[in-house]
């Protein structure tokens, strides 16, 4: 299974939501980080199995520390 590419929300409360791109349609997925898991299979409107593997959850974790670092949020 190929890797989606995916983006970081904040919302105003600075809670992270991952935007998971389809790697099939294209459509983006929006899910909160806190309810994802690795390798946790999530269904896109397309009918594609979409997931995260450990490696990319770290990744997402990441990104949004270096967001709230970039913003001086605590």
């Amino acid at each position: 299974m190929k890797l989606p590419s995916f983006d970081i929300d904040l919302d105003k409360h600075y809670n992270a939501t991952v935007v998971i791109a389809c790697v099939q349609c294209g459509h983006e997925n929006r899910h909160h980080l806190k309810a994802l898991s690795p390798d946790h299979t999530l269904r896109c409107q397309c009918g594609s199995d979409i997931s995260m593997n450990s490696t990319a959850m770290l990744a997402a974790q990441r990104r949004v520390s270096e967001l709230k670092q970039a913003y001086r949020i605590p």
